[in-house]
């Protein structure tokens, strides 16, 4: 499966915004006056050195990440912790793919419907439609056959697979990813990326995606962000992003732009 592009309409509404948003753990700062909007159906990855901010800018949009100033809004309206809760619901975050004990009795169809959870409440039981819901997310990352399997015992590319899944189960708006191809081979990674760039079209997706594989950046990815130090150095189209001098700027070593089969490539 070719990984594409898709753009959305250009008079798409905001859908997750922030502005002038500082985020502080006592007098050390992290993020410094950080400004993003994103219009619903885009594409955005986040790309920046370790310890930029990327993951806790992240966070910002469905409450995980604290801030002190400026202001963070999904769909127009300012989170707080008020309403944090509901808009939650419309955001599924997948995290980096992480070991699990395989004498984990949780099975790969247990762990899908448990992201059905959060919209059914307190003491309610999953339905037919969330059964549903998880036997479709499995079946759509092409783990059906796998519904019965311990979690523990799968690859770290089928286990990252589950997780989009789950989030599938959501029924989200907004996809955060943070590194979904971290320590995973690569075609492990190609496969991760393509059922990514698959399921946005399909479930009409807007995603926010942090990693550090450039090149997956700029063939999957309509707009990027780069942030260095808490502070957000450049952001715009993904064509446009792929320059030595922006890269270099961002990640403080030498960086060559190659371009092979009409493909551009960031080479350290």
């Amino acid at each position: 499966m070719p990984i594409s592009k898709h753009s959305p309409d250009f008079d798409a509404p905001v859908l997750a915004e922030l502005q002038d948003v500082q985020v502080c753990c006592g007098q050390h700062c992290i993020l410094h006056d950080v400004s993003l909007s994103i219009r619903q159906g885009e594409f955005w990855s986040l790309i920046g050195p370790n310890g930029a901010g990327k993951s806790t800018l992240l966070g910002l949009f469905n409450g995980l990440t604290p801030f002190r100033g400026g202001r963070v809004a999904y769909a127009g309206q300012a989170v707080t912790a008020r309403n944090v809760r509901q808009i939650r619901l419309k955001i599924a975050h997948v995290f980096q793919v992480m070991d699990i004990d395989p004498r984990m009795p949780l099975s790969v169809y247990e762990s899908v419907l448990g992201g059905t959870y959060a919209r059914l409440g307190l003491f309610r039981r999953p339905g037919k439609r969330e059964h549903r819901l998880a036997l479709d997310a499995l079946a759509t990352v092409g783990l059906a056959d796998m519904a019965g399997q311990p979690l523990g015992q799968l690859s770290g590319g089928q286990r990252q697979r589950v997780a989009l899944a789950r989030a599938l189960a959501q029924e989200p708006e907004l996809l955060l990813l943070d590194e979904p191809t971290a320590a995973l081979d690569w075609q492990a990674q190609r496969d991760i990326l393509d059922s990514i760039a698959a399921l946005r079209h399909e479930r009409k997706l807007t995603v926010l995606m942090v990693t550090h594989d450039l090149n997956a950046v700029f063939h999957l990815a309509e707009k990027v962000a780069m942030l260095r130090d808490g502070t957000m150095l450049w952001q715009g189209k993904a064509e446009a992003a792929m320059q030595p001098d922006l890269l270099e700027a961002l990640y403080q070593v030498p960086i060559v732009v190659a371009e092979h089969n009409g493909r551009k490539a960031a080479l350290f």
